[in-house]
């Protein structure tokens, strides 16, 4: 039975996270991620600039923070029993700090300026080594998407009860993938490893909307962002075999360093919340979202040079659309200081035939817990957040690499706020 480690997590210098449908990145500040990031509905934090920015209109003067949360997990492959035993490859283990950037800036009464850095999406998987080859090794090796967003935003009061908020998305984006290859007709193994970077640009829009007294509706769009890797490298590095003859038509099929290029559209997404204040020292929310994941139907690679006698490799991904919902509750049991608790049960964005090493997706369920502590003019925000994955097992990879992932992952999140 063959068991491999799995170190899934978020490359970022800044963002405060957990894990969303796909290789999107929800969890973006510890009050938030207290209440499982249900949260459209609230403007009472500076995580409303990335879950509501229309919500801002409600924060006076200037205000900062930055926040990071330590991510720790676990998530393994157990492949088919005949699988050879030397391919067991456990992962080191390890924990990731990504944070937040929120400022925001009252200029008059109703009109709010504010700006976001964060990062919506990402990923990072790493199976195997040198030394310790593993069985999916020719699907992949190593894979990471970083991005890193920087978001400014306008939100203006246009009635007492009604705030709207819009704002522009600039999406620096860097890829590498690794993954092992075999050249048949010599009984060769090499490596070959893709890196790129781009910047895309997209919007977000938002409303928040108050009724009631104490009841607060919430919506929040981000558009899809086109990343279009027109400048990456191609390296693929073969052994010398001592014959000159052999070595040479490696390097015609496979030149090393050749230029590839590739596009990747990003989901847009939309989320509603409700949020409702029961007494003052309670407050419940209920948030539904949805990531446009269909967007990511194909991985298509070219190649200015052929590669085997070839200019394009194409990977069918076929995502689907992945909504999710969440409940928090948030309870002052002082004037300054708030107990918070939440869960979120967020779907798989990728259908079983597709689920492959780089990404082991599954339906994911997180249960949160958070406090919030006032002294002066600085507010201290605490979560934990455990992510349990529902098992997956996969029975018809398009791949022909059928097996079982499981995963969890613990986060613990810390978010650091200052009133001028």
């Amino acid at each position: 039975m063959i068991k491999t480690k799995l170190w899934l997590f978020i490359l970022s210098v800044s963002v405060s996270t957990a894990f969303g449908s796909g290789f999107s990145i929800y969890e973006q500040g510890a009050k938030a991620s207290g209440m499982a990031s249900a949260f459209i509905a609230q403007s009472n934090d500076l995580s409303a600039l990335f879950y509501n920015p229309a919500g801002i209109t409600a924060l006076p003067g200037l205000q900062v923070g930055l926040g990071t949360t330590i991510i720790q997990t676990d998530f393994d492959f157990t492949g088919p029993d005949v699988v050879d035993s030397r391919l067991y490859t456990p992962a080191e283990q390890g924990v990731f700090p990504p944070s937040t950037i929120y400022a925001t800036y009252n200029v008059i009464p109703d009109l709010t300026v504010g700006f976001a850095f964060y990062s919506m999406f990402g990923l990072a998987s790493e199976w195997g080594s040198e030394t310790q080859p593993w069985v999916g090794h020719f699907l992949t090796t190593k894979s990471s998407l970083q991005t890193y967003s920087l978001n400014p935003v306008i939100a203006y009061r246009v009635l007492d009860n009604l705030s709207v908020a819009i704002g522009a998305v600039a999406m620096q984006a860097n890829v590498l993938m690794e993954k092992d290859i075999y050249f048949s007709a010599r009984m060769l193994e090499g490596h070959s490893k893709l890196k790129a970077e781009t910047m895309g640009y997209g919007f977000n829009a938002a409303l928040q909307y108050e009724p009631l007294e104490g009841l607060f509706f919430g919506l929040t769009y981000r558009s899809n962002v086109q990343l279009d890797f027109n400048d990456g490298t191609a390296a693929f590095t073969f052994p010398k075999t001592g014959d000159p003859v052999i070595d040479q038509e490696v390097a015609a099929l496979f030149p090393n360093g050749t230029q590839a290029s590739a596009s990747i559209k990003m989901p847009d997404f939309i989320g509603v919340g409700l949020s409702y204040r029961f007494t003052p020292n309670l407050t419940v929310e209920a948030d539904y979202t949805r990531f446009g994941w269909s967007s990511y139907d194909k991985l298509v690679v070219d190649f200015n040079e052929p590669v085997a006698g070839q200019t394009q490799s194409v990977t069918e991904r076929n995502y689907r659309d992945a909504s999710s919902v969440r409940v928090g509750l948030e309870y002052y049991a002082l004037d300054n200081l708030a107990l918070r608790t939440g869960y979120a049960w967020e779907e798989s964005a990728v259908p079983d035939a597709y689920v492959e090493p780089s990404l082991p997706e599954g339906t994911r369920h997180i249960y949160s817990f958070g406090m919030g502590y006032v002294i002066w003019d600085f507010k201290l925000d605490l979560s934990y957040q455990v992510l349990l994955q529902d098992d997956r097992n996969i029975e018809n990879s398009v791949e022909n690499f059928n097996g079982k992932y499981r995963g969890l992952a613990n986060m613990y999140g810390v978010s650091l706020g200052y009133a001028f």
